[in-house]
């Protein structure tokens, strides 16, 4: 499945796409595919540091939005 989400990326708003697989045990096999700055994607250019908190961002925002539903 692909999650889509805006956030702050060193104080500047980026567009991220996010993909996982998600059972009754939850949500595994997660991984930002694309990050959009003014129509470029930068996802080859960020480090792995930047990578791993989009990757917990999405996470964070999508468990707490199931759980509103």
């Amino acid at each position: 499945m692909k999650y889509y989400f805006d956030t702050l990326l060193e104080e500047t708003v980026v567009s991220v796409t996010w993909e996982y697989e998600a059972d009754a045990d939850g949500i595994y096999n997660t991984e930002v595919t694309q990050v959009m700055y003014q129509g470029i994607d930068v996802l080859p250019v960020l480090s792995e540091a930047a990578v791993y908190e989009l990757d917990a961002a999405a996470y964070t925002a999508i468990t707490e939005e199931k759980a509103h539903e």
